[in-house]
């Protein structure tokens, strides 16, 4: 035997112990007695509850049992009844459940319910009918206090006619929270900030900049939802305004998260507030803000279909499937876009920086967007376009870091009887005359690279101040080596050809 056959023999075997004993079990025509299970009577909003009831036939005919609700239940509450009908064996036995749900925004209530057992014999045709009645308490999820005409919903009415009754308290006590709220934005935010006036952080004042005017609508909206209690409100009214202010409290949360994210990135260095020119905090403050309107009310409004009991799960299925369709189409755009988002948070480059191109022409960074990049081909003089995913899949060269210096080298060939001292020496002289080549301790090394076929190959290596200068540099230089060798009668390697002739 399953356990589930077991623990229905277990139920029968109590049912018909608890018909013998127990007053509360009615019977009907045709032997048919029925009585309650569950004792628990209570629902509370967002929840669901059975309650049972088992009918035994005490005869020995089939019987038809049909039960039916006859009471109404609250449209915010859902039921059903299992099973809809059963046809019971003689000393047999069945078990019915009223299934309740209580919708989120349920409120407090007392609802009695009726249900019947109609019970028809199946061989005679007799029929008759078991009724049973319970009271079921249903719980809301937010309190209503007894503020009914008091003030503030705590001292009583002290106000003239006509405003002694419930209106006048309730305008009395919205006129006192719009004074606190504004009490908040006028005197603490400009106090806490002369207070912290003088500390080097901005952190304080980005918090108060950013709590000021939505803590102002918080308190403003929770004294009018709560002043609304002063009010000879019904309890379903009651619920729904306090789950109204739910909502707006998750709306201003979203909207100060929003903002923190914001500031706090806008603002996370000291010197980059203040430095409002700051091309790389802008384009990071862009791409934060574009993910915040994605993602904070994406979550704001998965918070407030939870608030109000709605089942997003299609959606979310619907949106899944359509995400993959979208993200499918947009593949290209997504790539460039999360690839732009690393350029902006590793800053490889900066507006100005040169950079080599990959057809070997270098180039200054003009812009850095999501999408694309847009670099000037000093070369060709062209703006050159190109997509995020490019540029973040291939190493980055940033020639001006980790400062404009530029290191290079010029290579000399001269005839490998003459002194590799004495070509040095002009090598450094011509260095010397280049103002774009640096000196001191980063004066120009010459090394001996080769010495083959009659000629020596001597190279320099030297430091160059900007890397802009770097072609200048070389040319000047090469320029000054010419002159320095001819002032010194210093020649420069002819390449040697050997030719080889077979007389017959």
């Amino acid at each position: 035997m399953s356990r589930r056959g077991f623990g229905r023999c277990l139920v029968l075997l109590a049912a018909i112990f608890l018909i013998c004993i127990s007053p509360t079990a009615m019977s009907a025509p045709g032997g048919v007695s029925v009585f309650q299970v569950s004792d628990d009577l209570t629902l509370e909003a967002g929840t669901s509850i059975s309650f049972e009831w088992v009918a035994y036939n005490n005869g020995t005919a089939r019987l038809l049992v049909i039960p039916e609700l006859l009471s109404a239940v609250p449209e915010r509450i859902t039921w059903t009844l299992e099973p809809s009908y059963a046809v019971i064996e003689g000393g047999g036995g069945c078990s019915f459940y009223l299934n309740l749900s209580a919708g989120i925004d349920m409120y407090t209530d007392v609802v009695p319910l009726d249900i019947v057992f109609k019970i028809t014999d199946m061989i005679t045709y007799e029929s008759g009918e078991v009724e049973h009645q319970i009271v079921l308490r249903a719980e809301s999820l937010y309190g209503h206090l007894d503020r009914e005409n008091r003030i503030m919903g705590v001292w009583e009415n002290f106000l003239p006619e006509p405003l002694d009754g419930p209106w006048g308290a309730f305008g009395l006590s919205v006129l006192i929270w719009v004074t606190i709220g504004l009490a908040v934005m006028k005197v603490v935010g400009p106090t806490v900030h002369r207070l912290t006036g003088k500390t080097d952080s901005r952190w304080d004042d980005i918090a108060i900049e950013v709590l000021r005017l939505p803590l102002t609508l918080l308190i403003i909206a929770y004294g009018a939802i709560s002043s609304l209690g002063i009010l000879e409100l019904t309890p379903s009214m009651v619920t729904d305004l306090e789950l109204t202010y739910m909502v707006i409290l998750t709306i201003i949360a979203s909207i100060v998260a929003y903002r923190i994210l914001v500031k706090v990135v806008a603002c996370y260095d000291r010197e980059k507030c203040a430095d409002r020119k700051d091309g790389a905090k802008d384009l990071l403050v862009d791409a934060v803000s574009l993910l915040g309107k994605v993602v904070i009310p994406v979550v704001a409004i998965f918070v407030i279909a939870g608030l109000l009991g709605v089942n997003l799960g299609n959606m979310i299925l619907g949106i899944g499937f359509l995400g993959l369709v979208v993200g499918y189409a947009t593949q290209n755009a997504l790539s460039n876009m999360f690839a732009g988002l690393q350029l902006i948070f590793d800053r490889p480059f900066k507006k100005g920086d040169r950079v080599p191109l990959s057809d070997g022409h270098t180039a200054q960074v003009l812009d850095v967007g999501l999408l694309t990049t847009k670099f000037l081909d000093l070369d060709s003089y062209e703006q050159v376009i190109v997509p995020n995913a490019l540029i973040e899949s291939r190493v980055i060269v940033n020639m001006n870091a980790p400062d404009l210096r530029w290191k290079s080298n010029v290579k000399v060939r001269v005839p490998s009887d003459k002194d590799p001292r004495a070509v040095e020496e002009l090598m450094m002289e011509a260095s010397r005359r280049t103002p774009q080549i640096l000196q001191g301790a980063q004066a120009p090394v010459v090394r001996v690279s080769e010495i083959k076929d009659g000629r020596m190959l001597l190279t320099i290596f030297i430091w160059i101040d900007d890397v802009a200068n770097r072609h200048l540099a070389r040319t000047e230089y090469r320029k000054n080596l010419v002159s320095v060798f001819k002032e010194n009668g210093m020649e420069f390697a002819v390449p040697r050809s050997q030719v080889w002739l077979i007389r017959e």
